[in-house]
């Protein structure tokens, strides 16, 4: 829905619909249409949220552009404010059957405001959209810093496993070292030992031949 729509005229407010009918229009729920009018019912013909309630063509035309507005991404507040000016665009309005607020033909006059009041959204809208690029400027700059410092971290994990590596391996060098020593001392224990059986072995065998030696 173009932003500078203007609201209807009050020329065909005989043909009205029903509150089904609209919502079939509209194609929406009846709650939102409830919502709707309970919302902006200061812009519409009187028209209310009972099942039976009839609707104008310019009420009609006024939810049609309140619906446009939302599709936009406008709040309700937003819509509001729109709808005041462009109703302030309009002649004074005629009191309607029913209480309603009558919409004259738009007053030519009136035309620099409602430029106005265009350009001021147009300006609104861009600035939002600067703002969310700057957010996500600062978004990124937040997830490079955190890539960086998940990389440093990674870097010192790094450091850390080889400097562990490091240490087991010369924890088993040396430990292959001290078992080569057991080793070369249990051979040198078991030389010693053999040496010893034997002379053990020699002096009893002499023993043995001076006994014989005695008798005889």
């Amino acid at each position: 829905m173009p932003s500078d729509q203007t609201l209807p005229s009050r020329q065909s407010d005989q043909v009205t619909q029903s509150f089904a009918e609209v919502t079939e229009l509209l194609d929406v729920a009846p709650g939102t249409l409830r919502r709707w009018i309970q919302r902006f019912g200061d812009f519409l013909n009187g028209a209310s949220t009972d099942v039976d309630a009839r609707f104008t063509s310019t009420d009609v035309e006024t939810l049609t552009i309140v619906r446009g507005l939302l599709a936009e991404g406008n709040t309700y507040e937003q819509i509001t404010h729109r709808l005041a000016v462009l109703q302030s665009a309009n002649q004074p309005a005629r009191p309607a059957e029913g209480g309603g607020h009558a919409l004259a033909p738009v007053n030519n006059t009136m035309l620099p405001h409602a430029v106005g009041e265009l350009i001021y959204t147009i300006s609104d809208t861009q600035q939002a959209i600067l703002n969310s690029q700057s957010a996500l400027r600062d978004l990124m700059g937040v997830v490079v810093q955190d890539n960086f410092n998940l990389k440093e971290e990674n870097r010192k994990l790094r450091e850390r496993m080889l400097e562990i590596e490091r240490t087991l391996a010369e924890y088993q060098r040396r430990e292959e070292t001290r078992k080569e020593r057991l080793e070369s001392r249990l051979r040198a224990l078991e030389s010693t030992l053999g040496a010893l059986q034997q002379q053990v072995a020699h002096w009893v065998q002499l023993q043995r031949q001076r006994r014989r030696g005695w008798f005889w």
